[in-house]
């Protein structure tokens, strides 16, 4: 059993499927990539998730830490010094108010697109 709890959340227990593979080397040397994805010239991967509502770059939760980096310059002269406003705080302007899935996917099917991923984790560990 998989047991998550969350800040809102009471504790839930998922019952974890038997999938094909084992945990090791052996059992994973075995996958076969699909058909299709071999057949595929071009896919899309999404890393939209809470850096986006920054609008300053997929390392952003990164590099707004790291004094040589540019994240880290625009963090300090647009929201003040990390340790008072960490990349924490700034999460909640990460909505997504206006998504529209369905729309995407068409505009990706119609640049060509024969696949789509999207981020489940990024370096924030931010569960999308």
């Amino acid at each position: 059993m998989f047991s998550q709890t969350g800040p809102t959340t009471a504790p839930v227990s998922l019952p974890l499927t038997e999938g094909p593979f084992a945990g090791g080397r052996d059992s994973l040397a075995k996958y076969e990539i699909p058909a299709w994805y071999g057949e595929a010239k071009f896919g899309i991967w999404s890393h939209w998730g809470p850096q986006s509502g920054v609008e300053q770059g997929d390392w952003y939760a990164r590099n707004m830490y790291i004094p040589t980096e540019r994240q880290y310059k625009y963090h300090l002269a647009t929201y003040g010094p990390q340790s008072k406003v960490g990349y924490k705080d700034l999460v909640p302007q990460f909505k997504g108010a206006e998504w529209d899935p369905e729309h995407l996917m068409d505009l990706y099917a119609k640049a060509g697109a024969k696949y789509f991923f999207s981020m489940g984790v990024h370096h924030d560990n931010f569960d999308m």
